[in-house]
């Protein structure tokens, strides 16, 4: 590769890096910096606006405001901007879309730069063009499995605080305070939202279309209940706390039986991948046929029909519900 060729790749990846480092962090150490200069001055800070309009609002201006308007026309929007909350990441969808082209452009850089095939450049960036989708899913799942392994302590704290003759509301607050995130943060945003004017109903709605739980679904059925027909809440929520632990309990047994199938599905998903990029970096001719040829590329695509069918296989195979 050329001199020339070799700087503009470097260059490339320096230059997605540091924004990506912008994004992430410039932001969020701004809008750190407003809250404390608002506390030494003994302001409060603005309650959150509703959960549909504040994905990434903390983090300062937007730096590109014209995606963001183009963005929002766009069913994509709301349904990315529900995906960064469930996910707890406070960044706008023209901030994660940002990021995910920088990736792909940097994996394509580094695919042609490692192999010298521009071909293997495009693969690898489309693989980083997914990555920061797939890293964005498993980080909602592994917040929602947090968020449902906390429900059952935060029901009986709430009980208790109803029994010692609290009210509704401010039971919410003992779960906000003493409650580690990620539930406790579900639950100061409740408490944000009512602070602002939202009823408590509509707030609790807002919460389940945030976390899509089906043990924190039974539980605002039941509080709507009390707030419309009244009822021993405290004694239901006890109830509830019993299967939702009953449940979780269920859940790891389940995880535990099927974490031998989930390590053997990424293995043999990642190995043909990993050892098809090993040999181009060693040995590119030998792979350029795959490539070149109209036969190769025939069987690449057959390759990736049958690893997709496999995938989805062993995914409906481990997908047990309870």
């Amino acid at each position: 590769m050329s001199p020339l060729l070799l700087a503009l790749v470097g260059g490339l990846i320096v230059f997605g890096l540091l924004v990506v480092i912008f994004v992430l962090f410039v932001g969020g150490s701004a809008t750190r910096g407003r809250l404390a200069a608002a506390a030494k001055a003994g302001e409060a800070p603005a309650p959150a606006p509703p959960p549909e309009t504040s994905a990434g609002l903390g983090r300062g201006p937007d730096p590109l405001p014209q995606v963001s308007e183009a963005l929002e026309k766009m069913a994509f929007w709301d349904n990315m901007q529900l995906e960064l909350l469930r996910a707890g990441l406070m960044l706008r969808p023209s901030e994660a879309l940002i990021i995910s082209l920088i990736t792909a452009l940097i994996c394509l850089a580094l695919g042609w730069l490692l192999t010298g095939q521009p071909l293997h450049g495009v693969l690898l960036g489309a693989l980083g063009l997914a990555a920061p989708y797939m890293y964005m899913k498993n980080r909602s799942a592994k917040r929602q499995a947090s968020l449902a392994s906390q429900l059952p302590d935060a029901l009986d704290m709430l009980s208790a605080a109803l029994r010692s003759g609290y009210a509704l509301t401010r039971g919410f607050q003992v779960v906000a305070s003493q409650m580690h995130p990620p539930i406790s943060e579900e639950f100061d945003r409740l408490m944000r939202e009512v602070r602002v004017g939202i009823s408590v109903s509509e707030a609790l709605d807002s919460m389940l279309t945030r976390s899509n739980s089906y043990d924190l679904e039974l539980v605002i059925a039941a509080i709507q209940t009390q707030l419309t027909m009244g009822g021993n809440l405290a004694e239901v929520l006890d109830n509830i706390a019993g299967m939702v632990r009953e449940r979780v309990r269920l859940q790891g047994e389940i995880n535990a039986a099927t974490s031998e199938g989930r390590m053997s599905a990424s293995i043999l998903v990642a190995m043909p991948i990993i050892m098809g990029v090993a040999i181009s970096v060693i040995n590119p001719s030998y792979m350029e046929p795959l490539f070149t040829e109209k036969l190769g590329l025939m069987m690449l695509g057959a390759a990736g029909l049958l690893m997709l069918a496999g995938i989805a296989i062993i995914h409906k195979m481990l997908d047990i519900d309870i």
